[in-house]
């Protein structure tokens, strides 16, 4: 049987009585149990088979500045990630010192954490997973600039997951004023970046076929993209509109429908700033830190900026943390942020006004999607499943749930 992949990232899914499916080697799941509430300090999935997706730039800290293992220790176990992409990884650190400390901070019960070195360019951009890493590369076809591209297919349990995920971690160069020889080079960088989805998904390249995805395969780019001079990268990484065309080939769109890239844009549960860099005394906080994504076959259950200075003390209660931990003074400059990739479908349970039964209430909401294109409103009633239709199929099974008028 096909796999559907899920849809845009614009809605929430209802809470349902917690039960499972299984069709074949995937598995659909859904639950009851409060989860994810951020003002109250439960950052946990909202169902358990989400993955878990964290960019942090430690500012050459972790690992390297036992003074702040504490503080670092208490993030990492608040934000309990299934992938990280680091920035900032000093040269003298290596493979096996972080996959130390990854596992004893977060522990994989038999298991071991990966990880993937990306190239020194003065520091080092490192991907690490819970899952084995396929297809790694330190950077794309034609080169990128800066630090390269730290590329991997994470190996996610085919008893569980329909598909992999592909990882594209950055650290494009800072700071410098639009058109400058910083911007040129975040230029450079995102024409690359934008070709190599291209050529992912199987558009014929002008550098070559240089990578073969599965088709509908989620690719996140993320990591620090320091879009501080002017809007041409950060508009190459979205629409696919490249400038060196000479190098890199004519525009290319990057997500699986040919349309753009989405920029995710977390934000901070408790004050609603999507800032990631906190700032210094000569500039403002900005959003350096991001998730590009094909949102056309990724589902968003939830994203986050983490920020311990604005918690309310019985949040961070909750999650372990201290009020000054994510402050630069104890970690990073940068705040770690997170998405949470639902890749396992939620069957619908015919209760389209969310009041716990199915009832005659529900028909008219059930029958204003039935036979229509599928929407997000439409998730209750998709009661077959995996197929993200609303036919007879569907009616059978809501009738057979009728609890009464």
């Amino acid at each position: 049987m096909e796999s559907q992949k899920p849809g845009r990232s614009c809605f929430h899914l209802p809470r349902i009585r917690t039960w499972a499916v299984c069709l074949g080697a995937y598995c659909v799941v859904a639950s009851s149990a409060p989860a994810f509430d951020p003002l109250s300090g439960d950052y946990t999935r909202a169902e358990p088979l989400d993955i878990r997706i964290v960019t942090y730039n430690h500012a050459g800290n972790f690992i390297s500045n036992p003074s702040r293992d504490a503080a670092f220790n208490r993030i990492l176990t608040s934000l309990d990630p299934d992938i990280i992409c680091f920035q900032e990884f000093a040269g003298s650190v290596e493979p096996n010192d972080i996959v130390s400390r990854l596992n004893g901070v977060l522990p994989i019960p038999g298991g071991t954490w990966r990880v993937h070195f990306g190239l020194l360019g003065g520091m080092r951009t490192v991907v690490a997973s819970r899952f084995s890493l396929l297809m790694t590369r330190t950077d794309t076809v034609p080169e990128s600039s800066t630090r390269g591209v730290t590329m991997a297919l994470v190996n996610l349990p085919t008893a569980h997951y329909p598909v992999n995920v592909y990882i594209m971690g950055v650290h494009l160069k800072c700071c410098g004023e639009p058109g400058g020889p910083e911007d040129e080079s975040r230029q450079r960088s995102a024409d690359a970046i934008a070709n190599w989805l291209g050529d992912a998904r199987g558009v014929t390249r002008p550098s070559g076929d240089n990578i073969v995805l599965p088709a509908n395969t989620p690719i996140i780019n993320l990591g620090d993209f320091n879009l501080v001079g002017g809007p041409q990268p950060e508009n190459t990484l979205i629409t696919g509109d490249l400038q060196d065309e000479a190098t890199f080939g004519p525009d290319v769109k990057g997500d699986w429908d040919g349309s753009d890239m989405t920029d995710l844009a977390p934000i901070d549960p408790f004050t609603g700033n999507d800032f990631t860099w906190q700032g210094s005394a000569y500039y403002p906080p900005s959003r350096l830190d991001r998730f590009i994504y094909t949102d056309s076959v990724a589902y968003v259950a939830n994203s986050f900026v983490l920020n311990s200075n604005t918690m309310t003390s019985a949040a961070r209660a909750a999650l372990g943390l201290q009020a000054g931990d994510t402050l630069p003074q104890n970690t990073s400059d940068h705040l770690p942020l997170a998405m949470d990739l639902r890749l396992v479908v939620t069957l619908g349970n015919g209760d389209c006004d969310s009041d716990g039964d199915v009832d005659l209430a529900d028909f008219a909401a059930f029958q204003a999607c039935f036979d229509k294109a599928f929407t997000p409103e439409c998730l209750p009633a998709d009661l077959t499943g995996l197929d993200r239709q609303i036919d007879l199929a569907d009616y059978v099974v809501f009738a057979s749930l009728l609890t009464g008028p």
